[in-house]
């Protein structure tokens, strides 16, 4: 999910930035609220996405 959001931060726009600032420093409930309220966003930055980058492959 780390990934996700530093692609949110990277290639966002304003909101998806400041959203990924506050992911960071949530706890863990509030971090499953951020996710699930902006799933749609998860979803266009995470896995898959054009702009997800897994450094692990």
């Amino acid at each position: 999910m780390h990934r996700t959001f530093a692609a949110m931060e990277q290639h966002g726009g304003g909101f998806c930035r400041a959203l990924a600032q506050a992911w960071y420093v949530a706890d863990r409930s509030n971090k499953a609220r951020i996710e699930a309220a902006f799933a749609h966003l998860i979803e266009n930055f995470g896995p898959g996405s054009a702009y997800y980058r897994d450094d692990t492959h």
